[in-house]
C-alpha cells in the first residue's frame, strides 16, 4: 500500500504537515524553559513535490527531508546559536500494538534545551525559505510531539 493509498482510507487520520503558529506558542506556554524532546513521525511522499522554480530540490523525499530539510535547519540553528541533539532517527520496521494509520516511514527524536529555541529557527526568513521547501516537498503525513521528562 503506497502512502498516498493509506491516506486515501477513510479510516486513517487526516494529512497533516503543517503545524499552527498557534500550536508551538501554546506548547511553549505549557512547557516553559524546560529542556524538551520532540518527536517526529513522517510519512514521505513517493517523489518530492517542491513549488515551481524552486532551486536545489533532491531526487527523493528521504534525500529532500535529510539532506536538503535538516541540513538547512541545522545550519541556521547554528548560525543563531541553537544546539540540539539527534536523540533516534530510524525507521518503522513493525507495529507492535498499532491502527491502520499508523504506518508511519520514519521516526526522529530531537531534543531541544527549550522549545522556544525551534520558534526562534521557525521565525527567519532563512526557515521559510531555505528549510521548510524542502520539508513540505518530503512529507506527505506528520505528526509531531513536544515531549518533557517526569519531574
Amino acid at each position: 500500500m503506497t502512502n498516498s493509498d493509506k491516506m486515501s482510507d477513510s479510516r486513517l487520520p487526516m494529512n497533516m504537515n503543517e503545524m499552527s503558529p498557534h500550536a508551538l506558542e501554546s506548547a511553549i506556554s505549557t512547557i516553559g524553559n524546560s529542556p524538551v524532546a520532540l518527536v517526529n513521525l513522517l510519512w514521505f511522499r513517493e517523489t518530492p513535490q517542491y513549488p515551481e522554480g524552486f532551486v536545489g530540490g533532491k531526487p527523493t523525499a528521504q534525500a529532500a527531508y535529510f539532506e536538503g530539510y535538516a541540513q538547512a535547519f541545522r545550519e541556521i540553528a547554528k548560525e543563531l546559536g541553537v544546539t540540539s541533539e539527534l536523540l533516534y532517527a530510524g525507521n518503522r520496521v513493525a507495529g507492535l500494538l498499532t491502527d491502520a494509520g499508523d504506518d508511519w516511514d520514519q521516526i526522529v527524536v530531537v531534543r531541544y534545551a527549550r522549545l522556544a529555541d525551534l520558534k526562534l529557527i521557525m521565525d527567519t526568513d532563512a526557515y521559510r525559505t531555505k528549510a521548510a521547501p524542502h520539508r513540505l516537498a518530503a512529507v506527505e503525513n506528520w505528526r509531531f510531539f513536544a515531549t518533557k521528562q517526569f519531574a
